[in-house]
């Protein structure tokens, strides 16, 4: 797969509790930081499309996938208030010993200006060694 193909988009606006609430749970509740750099996940499980209907997606059995990586591309800072548009494509799709692979690529998008990319694999790994 050379392209990427748009699996879902969803809208989120960052509620400052919600990132005081993530802070307290990453234990940055203290730190210089004022937004966690991996809260974009967050974003994802309060704005966007549930982990069955994405496993549906990606044509997966939810019960043999597992988190393979992810990294966040920070282009310019997130801010409690701000209206968040997400975009999660399907970036590539490999066959490897059992196991597939799917890479995901969000773009978070405020003023219409990319904000923040993130890169996940997620695989399903099937088989005698079923997870």
């Amino acid at each position: 797969m050379k392209e990427k193909t748009e699996l879902y988009r969803y809208s989120y606006t960052i509620d400052p509790n919600r990132v005081r609430a993530f802070q307290q749970a990453v234990f940055e509740e203290n730190s210089n930081e004022q937004f966690p750099p991996t809260f974009p996940t967050a974003m994802d499980f309060h704005g966007g499309l549930p982990f069955q209907k994405l496993t549906e997606l990606l044509q997966f059995d939810p019960a043999c996938v597992l988190h393979g990586s992810q990294s966040y591309e920070y282009i310019s800072p997130l801010l409690p208030g701000d209206q968040i548009e997400a975009v999660v494509y399907m970036a590539g799709r490999t066959a490897k010993r059992g196991m597939t692979f799917a890479r995901l690529e969000t773009v978070y998008t405020k003023e219409n200006k990319p904000a923040v990319i993130s890169r996940s694999t997620l695989i399903e790994q099937k088989g005698d060694t079923h997870v």
